[in-house]
């Protein structure tokens, strides 16, 4: 290949002009050439690894592995240029529009993550070893020496960085966008609802490395203590020095495992047991104050259920499902009734509950563990009168702040007759959440340019895909069930009636299985049932949820796609 010196000079109109590199490149890639025999060698190494991307999950495949060998295999078949383009290489440039492009090469890697039959069974395989043979776990969870499985998450928040160094928080801003200090938006919110004399009561409560740390070490009884993030005791001290009630259920969790000496975790899951859940319930109810609170008691009453699940940290260890290294752990519920019927939130109740995960859990039966008797009933039975909840499995930061947002800027003032807000979240929020502001404004319902069929009605639509919300990769979160947003153009109802845009909300993940949905790509065209989210909201909107980044779609009517 013969390539000219670099810092050369040329000419130009009889004057001489020094080339900058980038000019340099430019014109090498211009005059660079091939021997006949370099292109044959190039050529051979690059179709040699495009087939060893095919070819090796043939050798790993079975019968029910064909359809994800076929779509792995189209995927890189793309890749492949013509021959005629290879023929006419003469220089660089040449070459580099011969390979192909970085959407296809995008593309192909895609599918080969996503459908690659040899990484499919071999990575469970594989974890399964390196657990039983050395303790191992993987970059989503931790194997404690007692056995006990930990989401790493956890640890970091417990042993990472100050979560409000001044260095940390302009970097998450600057790499991840986002508000990283909890201080403002907690006293934002406080003001907000001080304003209308509501008094607000913080929860955070503990992930499992806070309290039962120990085990990671072997648990041992002399390791028994506390553990929080340098910064947690300094923020709780800074928020109560701004008038926010905190209730710190750190304490009362030690206690209960130094006293007893049962677990207050489940032990391949990330939430704590309902025993744990059951007495915080309980003492944020006295913390509440019921004698001072003027609501009609509720008649309710609990059972008692046994359920057993293996747990969201084990899902996430990824081992084979036939594994025996972990057996499903059995736990002891007591179901909230409200006669014959479960509990359900009330919106004129005057306590409000915003919460997480730790609140689901025990209440929706898709976490495998039970329905009926999560944190809000159990507070609500506490209490002996009815409360309202605004829950989501994920987010703590904002998600509860945003979703009360939306319904009073809907019009809907979920916030009237409340006398108490009780803002439960995961304590791992305050290091890797978004603390953006969310003001609270009642507005009047809007006229959405938006489809949505009327309520009680199903219509089958027909639209292009125009955007996506980001949906997470299957296992990389401690959630089984994930619901993204769609934005659809060019809409048809009905099979006739031209309505515009559509939002919805759908099913990305399902049992940590990626849906059709979740493969969605703006282009698309797609046909579907929907009706208006409202009908299902009650149902949904518990579940993880990633929405889109414009803050004005989130006042917009959705619909919902089963």
């Amino acid at each position: 290949m013969n390539q000219a010196p670099p810092g050369d000079k040329t000419r130009l109109d009889s004057k001489t002009v020094t080339l900058t590199r980038e000019a340099e490149a430019q014109r090498d890639l211009g005059t660079s050439s091939f021997s006949r025999g370099a292109k044959s060698l190039l050529m051979f190494g690059f179709l040699t690894l495009l087939c060893a991307g095919v070819c090796a999950p043939l050798f790993l495949s079975g019968p029910s592995a064909g359809e994800a060998t076929a779509k792995t295999t189209a995927a890189f078949a793309r890749l492949l240029p013509s021959v005629e383009a290879f023929q006419r290489i003469r220089t660089v440039q040449d070459l580099w529009r011969w390979l192909p492009s970085p959407a296809a090469t995008h593309e192909a890697e895609k599918a080969l993550e996503e459908n690659a039959v040899l990484a499919g069974r071999l990575r469970p395989l594989l974890q399964e070893f390196l657990v039983r043979l050395f303790g191992e776990g993987n970059q989503q969870v931790v194997v404690a020496r007692s056995g006990g499985l930990f989401y790493r998450k956890d640890i970091d928040y417990v042993n990472g960085r100050s979560f409000l160094d001044p260095i940390r928080v302009t970097e998450r801003f600057n790499k991840e966008r986002v508000a990283a200090d909890p201080l403002p938006a907690v006293a934002d919110f406080q003001k907000q609802l001080a304003a209308r004399g509501i008094r607000l009561l913080l929860l955070p409560v503990p992930v499992k490395p806070c309290v039962e740390g120990h085990q990671l070490g072997g648990g041992r009884p002399t390791d028994i203590r506390l553990r929080q993030n340098a910064a947690f005791a300094h923020c709780v001290e800074q928020m109560r020095d701004r008038g926010v009630e905190v209730f710190d259920c750190g304490p009362l969790l030690l206690e209960r495992l130094r006293h007893s000496g049962e677990a207050q975790y489940l032990a391949a899951d990330t939430h704590w047991t309902p025993g744990a859940m059951e007495a915080v319930a309980r003492a944020v109810a006295e913390q509440i104050a019921p004698e001072s609170i003027a609501a009609a008691p509720s008649r309710l009453s609990a059972a008692s259920v046994r359920v057993s699940a293996p747990g969201d940290t084990l899902a996430l260890l990824g081992l084979p499902k036939e594994q025996t290294l972990f057996a499903a752990q059995t736990a002891e519920i007591h179901p909230v009734m409200n006669g014959s019927d479960f509990w359900k939130p009330s919106p004129t109740a005057d306590v409000l509950l915003l919460g997480d995960s730790f609140s689901n859990i025990y209440s929706l039966s898709q976490m495998g563990w039970g329905e009926g008797a999560g944190f809000a009933e159990q507070l609500s039975a506490a209490l002996g009168r009815p409360v309202d909840a605004l829950l989501r499995n994920s987010d703590g930061a904002f998600a509860g702040r945003q979703m009360l947002q939306h319904e009073l800027a809907m019009g809907k003032d979920r916030l009237a007759g409340k006398k108490v807000v009780v803002w439960e979240f995961a304590v791992r929020e305050l290091a890797f959440g978004d603390w953006k502001l969310l003001p609270l404004e009642l507005g009047p319902p809007p006229l959405s340019g938006f489809y949505c069929p009327p309520r009680g009605q199903r219509v089958w639509i027909e639209g292009t895909v125009a955007g996506v919300s980001p949906v997470p990769r299957p296992g990389s979160v401690p959630y089984k069930e994930h619901i993204m947003s769609v934005r659809l153009a060019d809409v048809v109802a009905g099979g006739a009636r031209s309505v515009g845009e559509c939002l919805v909300y759908t099913w990305s993940l399902r049992d940590q299985q990626l849906t059709a949905a979740g493969r969605l790509r703006p282009g698309d065209r797609v046909r579907w049932e929907v009706c208006a989210w409202d009908e299902v909201q009650g149902t949904r909107e518990k579940f993880q949820r990633s929405e889109f980044e414009e803050p004005a779609l989130l006042l917009e009517s959705f619909v919902w796609v089963e």
